[in-house]
């Protein structure tokens, strides 16, 4: 059974060592990790932001497909709605169908922003990286509990 919570100093090392945290120790964000039987399988970061914005949600290859993204998101949501926010947002690259498509199952719908291109270097943990992608902006309104 995948249990998510949120990462742990002591489980840092472990879930590092497994998962590619990329936006870890940057300020006003927060890891939620899905475990299953103590081993890390995925993780998605909380940008708490106004609105908070979804980031970062990764799962192993062989694990995809087997509900652990949809646990995620759902933890996700209910630790926003929980802070009293209405309102939850992500960017997904213009490539990246299947997160496109998971996202529109779970209900979140294209905002009128219009598609916003990014290219260039870009620091990830303080490592320089390439990006060249075209990202669109959802929303998904979140019910407080």
């Amino acid at each position: 059974m995948t249990v998510v919570r949120p990462l742990a100093e002591e489980e840092r090392e472990r879930a590092d060592a497994a998962l590619p945290f990329s936006r870890l120790d940057r300020p006003r964000t927060e890891y939620l990790v899905a475990w299953d039987g103590g081993e890390p399988v995925g993780h998605v970061c909380i940008e708490w932001t106004r609105p908070p914005e979804l980031q970062d949600l990764w799962v192993l290859p062989e694990r995809r497909g087997t509900g652990v993204g949809t646990e995620l998101v759902a933890a996700v949501e209910e630790r926003v709605a929980a802070r009293g926010f209405v309102e939850l947002k992500l960017t997904v690259g213009i490539a990246n169908t299947g997160a496109a498509r998971l996202y529109e199952r779970l209900g979140y719908v294209r905002t009128t922003v219009p598609p916003k291109r990014i290219k260039g270097t870009i620091l990830l943990r303080g490592a320089p990286f390439q990006v060249d992608d075209t990202l669109l902006e959802y929303v998904k309104a979140v019910v407080v509990a």
